[in-house]
């Protein structure tokens, strides 16, 4: 974490996936200091912490609405991710890919 920049916020637990702590945490140190005075709409996935009774109270404490996006309705309701976020998702993958490649031969690196 040393070689991060002081800004940037690096969390984890042991099975690398996220929960409502990570959550709730985000919610009060991260997301809630910045936004703006006054109810805010949150749209979250259906992952069962988002639903959590510790979650939604983390929620209300800020003044923040969460709207849960049903399965499979995500390109409904979210047209960005489906039509933008994942083709640039998908790109900088093959950058970064790409990138690792060439490091790896210029360094001789077998992987």
């Amino acid at each position: 974490m040393a070689l991060y920049d002081k800004r940037v916020m690096v969390k984890w637990n042991e099975t690398a996936y996220a929960n409502a702590n990570l959550l709730i945490e985000w919610i009060t140190n991260s997301l809630a200091p910045v936004l703006p005075a006054g109810p805010r709409l949150l749209a979250l996935d259906i992952a069962k912490f988002h639903c959590t009774e510790s979650v939604l109270q983390a929620l209300r404490e800020n003044d923040i609405i969460p709207s849960i996006i049903p399965p499979g309705c995500t390109g409904l309701i979210q047209p960005l991710d489906v039509a933008i976020n994942k083709p640039f998702k998908d790109l900088l993958r093959d950058y970064i890919d790409e990138a690792l490649e060439s490091y790896e031969k210029a360094h001789a690196i077998d992987l």
